[in-house]
């Protein structure tokens, strides 16, 4: 039985998600389909790559997984599929890919054109439907990426997520995904963690957040006072940014792209 992925920003109070799934079953009634999420912030490229790369892996190898966050649906940016060693990836040419591939490894990338797998006429505004649900499918049927159409040389790719070091001691860091529970979750890694401390052989944290500041880094959410403003490593490996039983992102007025100070002392 092949598995395929859904991560779109459809939300869940339409018919789009239920019409892709319905495309794939009638190419392939056996595909199992699991949705990692449909709750992207609309049109959030960097947000749907973070969270694509945080979950591809845990899924058996051969999974097809579909990304569908495409502010530019129906214009010149290619669709395509890319092929690693463990899983296919289908998607827009946007960067969606970007995290999950440098981490996967790829094989190789065709731009999808072959008209025999698409639904035709195809909408300007649902290639969901009409492009990437019927691919994802045929995948599962062990058709192989070169049937879809030519090779592509160059893929689109989102610039790293890095901190910006402002000394032996300092960093610049950014939030690149808010979690449901207003988590703000940073491009400080644990291991970017370890090694400045290491290379600068300090003992202590401060993160400075606009007009608060946070002196240590905890082990669990629990670890903080009920509304305690607080920064853990988070199941991702990244630095998150919380509030005990809170959101983090209410309380700083903060979203993707926010900035903070990350000082060791």
């Amino acid at each position: 039985m092949s598995v395929i992925t859904l991560t779109t920003d459809f939300g869940q109070d339409n018919w789009f998600v239920g019409t892709m799934k319905g495309v794939i079953k009638n190419i392939n009634p056996d595909a199992e389909i699991v949705d990692i999420t449909h709750g992207v912030r609309p049109h959030s490229i960097t947000e749907a790559a973070f969270i694509l790369a945080n979950s591809y892996g845990y899924f058996p190898s051969g999974t097809i997984h579909t990304v569908v966050v495409d502010p530019g649906v129906g214009s010149g940016r290619h669709a395509i599929v890319a092929k690693g060693p463990r899983f296919s990836f289908v998607a827009p040419d946007n960067g969606v890919l970007s995290y999950a591939l440098d981490r996967e490894g790829i094989e190789k990338v065709v731009k999808i054109q072959t008209e025999k797998y698409l639904l035709l006429p195809i909408s300007a505004t649902f290639h969901g439907r009409d492009v990437f649900a019927p691919v994802s499918a045929y995948l599962s049927l062990g058709i192989e990426p070169e049937e879809f159409g030519p090779p592509l040389e160059k893929i689109v790719r989102l610039n790293p997520s890095v901190p910006e070091k402002m000394g032996d001691r300092e960093v610049v860091g950014h939030v690149v995904c808010v979690d449901p529970f207003g988590n703000l979750i940073t491009n400080v890694t644990r291991a970017y963690m370890e090694e400045l401390f290491h290379l600068s052989k300090a003992r202590r944290v401060r993160l400075l957040i606009r007009d608060w500041e946070i002196h240590r880094v905890c082990q669990t959410y629990a670890d903080g006072k009920e509304n305690e403003l607080i920064a853990l490593i988070g199941s991702s490996g990244h630095l998150e940014i919380s509030v005990n039983r809170g959101r983090a992102s209410d309380v700083l007025g903060m979203r993707e792209g926010g900035k903070f100070i990350l000082k060791v002392l």
